[in-house]
């Protein structure tokens, strides 16, 4: 089979993906230890399939720390495609903005009050809410995303842009670009059986919220494979992925989402702007070079 290494990947991911969400799903409340797992099931997919599957195993894995300089790079610009996210998502009015951290912080006592715990309480003596928000806010732009931050980014790209893409690639630009973004948001759909959700939404405003999902994640999906290749370090990207995560997450608890869809536009808009920077600096072909 010419693209055996390819399928036998995606086999072995379903097959990770699928006992992990029937796992969580039958051990209720206890199953929940096993949710982080899953951003592992790329990783563990890629090291089976390299191992035992892919004549090359290893050697272009591209498990290379790469430069300092990178890091820097690609890392500022996540926090700086993530505050352009943000900056789209006032004027069109899918969020307010709470600087007090009020409303996040109102949400997070509910949580604890429902586990019958007082989280003023339970922070340490002279350590008020605010302030551990802070701390969250400025770490999660800076220091979260080397570990754990990193071993979770890693989790996935390993499998996803070290493996996957080049493989898809191979075949044809359009499935390594787009197939392989499709597949990335495929990948995180079981997710939505395994963390709560919120309140139902209309079935075509749902329908709409999964488009423009699938669009955003061709387009980041885009952004990270172009970080790979520009890196060339698997480490690079995998802190290039988990700094967008946490800059997303420290932004969020400032605002109030009013409108969903309209957020996910303005993340599909932002991302399209930094999807076309990357193909305009040298294309296709160059890609083409490096894989």
């Amino acid at each position: 089979m010419k693209h055996k290494s390819l399928v036998i990947y995606l086999i072995l991911l379903s097959v990770l993906c699928a006992g992990l969400v029937i796992g969580v799903k039958r051990l209720g409340e206890q199953g929940n230890y096993l949710a982080g797992l899953y951003m592992f099931t790329p990783a563990i997919a890629a090291l089976l399939t390299r191992s035992f599957f892919y004549e090359p195993h290893f050697k272009d894995a591209n498990l290379r720390l790469g430069r300092i300089a990178d890091y820097v790079r690609f890392w500022l610009l996540a926090v700086g495609i993530m505050a352009l996210s943000f900056a789209l998502y006032t004027p069109m009015g899918a969020i307010t903005w709470d600087f007090s951290g009020s409303v996040f912080l109102g949400r997070l006592a509910q949580q604890f009050a429902t586990t019958g715990q007082d989280m003023t309480a339970s922070l340490p003596s002279g350590f008020t809410p605010q302030m551990m928000l802070i701390i969250f806010f400025v770490g999660g732009l800076t220091v979260f995303n080397i570990i754990p931050g990193i071993l979770s980014g890693l989790g996935e790209e390993f499998g996803h842009r070290s493996f996957m893409f080049p493989l898809l690639y191979r075949i044809n630009p359009w499935a390594g670009l787009v197939g392989g973004g499709l597949i990335w948001f495929g990948w995180h759909l079981p997710l939505t059986l395994i963390i709560p959700q919120t309140a139902a939404s209309p079935l075509w405003q749902t329908g709409l919220n999964f488009l423009m999902m699938g669009i955003g994640s061709i387009f980041t999906f885009i952004y990270l494979a172009y970080v790979y290749i520009k890196s060339k370090s698997v480490f690079v990207t995998s802190i290039a992925h988990i700094a967008m995560n946490n800059a997303s997450q420290s932004f969020s608890y400032f605002v109030v989402v009013q409108n969903q869809l309209l957020a996910n536009l303005g993340t599909v808009l932002a991302n399209d702007h930094c999807r076309r920077c990357p193909l305009r600096y040298k294309g296709i072909g160059h890609i083409r070079q490096v894989l």
